[in-house]
């Protein structure tokens, strides 16, 4: 008897390995990066997964497009939503910072999965790439609001506000087990601060 996921279209099948990958992922980091843990978690034969995708590398690789991609899209919900600062963005930005559709230790036990792969493939850099350079220049579209008069180079600014919240994050992740993430807050709100008086 055919197993319920192995009628499903084509299309809906990828989604379902992807979504396997990255619930694997999050779960166990690198460890979870088993194609039989993944074909376990999708309720799917190894065979189906080959046939789906050509390497493990391609299945990471788009794997790590999508959880970007919902990064980018409840970042930007967050931001669109907040009518109080539609003329300052850059504060949604930061008060939402560690929500949890947003930033949380399970994630970044994926990203750090792939993260690590960008430095021997050049598929994941590419991909890596492209993922960097789209959330960069969302974020200065939303610096460029928010500090309209500002003489501040908005890229650097924009890479500062991504390398720090990486920093925060992984520090969270790893010290934060008895603690909430209103210290790590409280440090992107003096980021803030620093950065509204530059306008």
């Amino acid at each position: 008897m055919k197993k319920k996921s192995d009628r499903l279209p084509p299309n809906e099948r990828r989604s379902q390995l992807i979504e396997a990958t990255l619930i694997c992922l999050m779960r166990e980091g690198a460890s979870g990066l088993s194609s039989r843990k993944i074909c376990a978690q999708a309720q799917v034969s190894v065979g189906l997964l080959n046939y789906h995708f050509s390497s493990q590398e391609e299945l990471v690789a788009i794997a790590y497009e999508e959880i970007s991609r919902r990064y980018h899209e409840a970042l930007k919900a967050h931001i669109d939503a907040d009518t109080k600062n539609q003329n300052m963005p850059i504060k949604t930005l930061v008060s939402c910072a560690f929500e949890a559709d947003i930033m949380s230790p399970d994630q970044l036990r994926a990203w750090v999965v792939f993260w690590s792969k960008t430095i021997d493939s050049k598929l994941m850099r590419a991909t890596h790439g492209r993922i960097n350079q789209r959330l960069q220049n969302y974020l200065i579209q939303v610096l460029a609001k928010s500090l309209p008069n500002s003489n501040v180079d908005l890229q650097v600014l924009a890479i500062e506000y991504s390398a720090l919240t990486d920093g925060l994050w992984l520090d969270w992740s790893l010290n934060g087990e008895h603690q909430s993430s209103q210290l790590w807050q409280t440090i992107l709100n003096q980021w803030l601060h620093r950065t509204l008086m530059l306008a």
